[in-house]
């Protein structure tokens, strides 16, 4: 009687149990997201323009739609300075209707017309990298841009300490984008009480960030350069090698384009501060299919940064970060 009685109770723990996995079963398969339009992404820059950040940025994005079985189409200018570009991009964009927007806006203001157009139709958005002066976009993915400054102004203060020359200058990339308006912003906040001669801006052009450079070194009191993006970092870097300033001027960057870490490998740049953006590009799909499928998502994700000098740059937990290898 006993064993009956154990084998029957055994029996209804069996049947409770596949009642409550059904229950589960059905639910997570309800909540599958099958979407008859693409998630639409508008990036900076798509071809034509020599950053690796953006590269990784579509690495993960692309990872992340074959993960949550997502269509994505991924859209923007040429360059990031051509703003009325991306404008002009943006608005197409909302008049095809697609289920989300991704936006990394290339500048803080003016793509806030296009983000209230959008929400005006129904259409949610997601900012990654650069976000825009609106509360609108359900989320914000990015690097904690202030921060970001803040570790490469702190880095700059403990190096320029044995340089006898010590006026630092800021290289930076657009005036309006947000990540600048951050990183340098960051910078001078950890600066306080040194001397900073000005901020010039590239355009994000290599070429023009390397002939400000050019100038700037004809200033011998200059002591240390801020370069706020890939593109900035290597143009400093590239005059700075061809004068062979390394010896009187700290350059401290952003990012870790291949080039830029072999600069940083040779000594002219000193520091790099590194960005994760495989994990922007992939939060930025899963945030969307989550919110999609009606789940509460994070309205600031920070993706992170990470100082990188000569010394730490081999370390083995820093290299899946410095040295990305694509999944496709």
């Amino acid at each position: 009687m006993k064993n009956w009685y154990l084998v029957l109770l055994s029996l209804v723990a069996a049947f409770v149990l596949f009642i409550i996995l059904s229950f589960f079963y059905n639910q997570n398969t309800a909540e599958e997201l099958e979407l008859s339009e693409p998630i639409q992404i508008v990036l900076k820059s798509i071809e034509g323009q020599p950053m690796d950040f953006w590269d990784v940025v579509n690495q993960g994005i692309n990872e992340a739609a074959k993960e949550f079985g997502v269509q994505v189409k991924i859209l923007g200018p040429r360059f990031e300075k051509e703003i009325n570009r991306q404008i002009n991009i943006m608005n197409a964009v909302i008049d095809e209707k697609p289920p989300l927007i991704v936006l990394a806006a290339s500048d803080y203001k003016r793509l806030v017309d296009s983000v209230k157009k959008a929400d005006s139709l129904g259409i949610p958005l997601i900012t990654i990298d650069s976000g825009v002066d609106s509360e609108i976009p359900v989320s914000f993915i990015a690097t904690n841009n202030v921060d970001a400054g803040n570790k490469a102004g702190k880095e700059m203060k403990r190096l320029i300490v044995e340089n006898e020359s010590k006026t630092i200058a800021i290289v930076s990339h657009i005036k309006e984008t947000a990540t600048a308006i951050d990183r340098e912003a960051g910078v001078r906040e950890a600066l306080v009480g040194e001397d900073i001669i000005g901020t010039w801006f590239c355009d994000v052009e290599q070429e023009k960030a390397y002939l400000i450079t050019m100038e700037l070194l004809k200033d011998r009191s200059i002591g240390g350069i801020v370069a706020l993006n890939e593109v900035a970092a290597l143009g400093v870097a590239r005059a700075i090698d061809e004068t062979g300033a390394s010896d009187r001027v700290v350059v401290v960057g952003f990012d870790n384009a291949v080039r830029e870490l072999a600069y940083l490998e040779e000594g002219i740049i000193k520091a790099t501060v590194v960005q994760r953006p495989y994990n922007m590009g992939y939060l930025s799909i899963r945030t969307a299919v989550e919110y999609l499928k009606g789940n509460k998502v994070e309205t600031f994700l920070d993706t992170g940064s990470i100082l990188i000098t000569k010394e730490n740059m081999f370390k083995r937990e820093y290299q899946e970060l410095l040295f990305p290898v694509s999944k496709e």
